[in-house]
């Protein structure tokens, strides 16, 4: 480690020395600063040269410096290379990777900045969601939206949080068919990012994820309803104050942002009568039956 810490040491003050020249440039006698000018190009496309060379073939330390300098450097030559090392098997690699194709001001790097959201190191990953969020959006949600049909549930969870995050409307629909996701944590991640959006095209589907077989599902679904403030979630969400006392809380507090403080009494009567009616009916069952006094009872 302490060599690669040297190495950058290094790469650092050579970058940090040639940008001191590069603001010197304009002290130069106007007589000679385009050869000055174009001096220092050249000396930059060697260290560029040396750099690539460096990530494509050097040992662990020399590649993790090599990668650390062309995130210092910000020339978009380099991302084909950088687009490569996100495959490195060292993650300081992929994460100096991630940094500098992050710094290169160029569409090319969306993909494989998206592709990085799949990375096992979430250092990697977030440091890939934190670049593709600097980005116009417009650049990024094709991207986004193709990984929503990985065959990964991870990349896809990764994906439907990254477009909740941006409130990424035009997502909605894509998002809406992975509420029905076999996996139960992309299902969870399509409704918080529904969430999030805010959407009334959502509505229905995050009614359907109230009955979902996961509990977080079910609590996001409700949530996300709250947020969403419409009328058609008021049924269901009734229904489950009835039948869901794990939920109940909730879905009342979903019910007041929707209804106003007026909807609480309406579902507070509903549940006592619902206990009434357990009481009555279990009585009547064992009237029928004639053991209402022998329960108990061997």
């Amino acid at each position: 480690m302490s060599s690669t810490c040297d190495e950058c040491g290094r790469i650092r003050v050579v970058i940090e020395q040639l940008g001191m020249i590069e603001s010197d440039l304009a002290r130069v006698d106007p007589e000679h600063r385009e050869t000055a000018v174009e001096q220092m190009a050249n000396l930059k496309r060697q260290l560029l040269d040396v750099l690539c060379d460096a990530l494509a073939s050097g040992d662990g330390p020399i590649r993790r410096a090599a990668a650390y300098g062309l995130s210092k450097l910000q020339d978009v030559q380099s991302v084909p290379l950088l687009a490569q090392a996100l495959s490195d098997s060292d993650e300081a690699v992929r994460g100096w990777a991630v940094e500098a194709l992050a710094r290169c001001s160029s569409s090319l790097v969306v993909d494989p900045l998206v592709r990085a959201l799949g990375d096992e190191s979430v250092y990697v990953y977030y440091s890939a969601c934190n670049a593709l969020k600097s980005i116009h959006v417009d650049d990024v949600r094709p991207a986004l939206q193709r990984e929503l049909l990985s065959p990964e549930p991870t990349v896809r969870k990764r994906a439907a949080k990254l477009l909740g995050d941006m409130g990424e409307s035009e997502a909605v629909p894509h998002l809406v068919g992975l509420t029905r996701d076999p996996d139960s944590g992309v299902r969870y991640e399509a409704v918080e990012a529904l969430r999030k959006i805010a959407d009334s095209r959502a509505v229905d589907a995050l009614i359907g994820c109230l009955d979902d077989e996961s509990h977080e599902v079910r609590l996001g679904a409700v949530q996300a309803l709250r947020w969403a403030g419409d009328v058609r979630a008021v049924e269901p969400l009734v229904a489950v104050c009835l039948e869901n006392e794990e939920l109940r809380l909730l879905a009342i507090q979903a019910l007041r942002e929707i209804a106003g403080d007026e909807a609480i009494s309406p579902v507070v009567a509903a549940l006592r009568e619902s206990r009434e009616l357990v009481r009555t009916t279990a009585a009547k069952i064992l009237g029928s039956s004639g053991r209402s006094h022998r329960i108990g009872v061997s």
